[in-house]
């Protein structure tokens, strides 16, 4: 996939006031820059969106899942057999 942004001269300026206060005299493209700035930004982004999802109350979260035409994660309890939760074996206690 290819993103493509069209900066005008002073943004172009700015950019690459940026990419040079970043990366110093470094070797990297102008691409390579962009793509770090475009994940960092979306992790950030997700991170709120997850602090925020977090502090929902379980309707709310069920509303904003059902409008995004996501299904809620469903939660299994399994049980476990009785002898499963006894640690000591019967061999050991004989």
């Amino acid at each position: 996939m290819k993103i493509y942004i069209k900066l005008s001269k002073a943004e172009s300026q700015q950019w690459a006031s940026i990419k040079g206060a970043v990366i110093g005299q470094g070797t990297m493209s102008d691409g390579e820059f962009a793509k770090i700035m475009l994940f960092r930004g979306l992790n950030g982004f997700m991170d709120d969106l997850n602090k925020a999802m977090d502090e929902m109350t379980a309707e709310e979260k069920a509303e904003v899942l059902k409008e995004a035409g996501v299904e809620a994660e469903v939660e299994l309890e399994i049980p476990v057999a009785e002898e499963d939760e006894n640690p000591q074996s019967s061999d050991a206690q004989g």
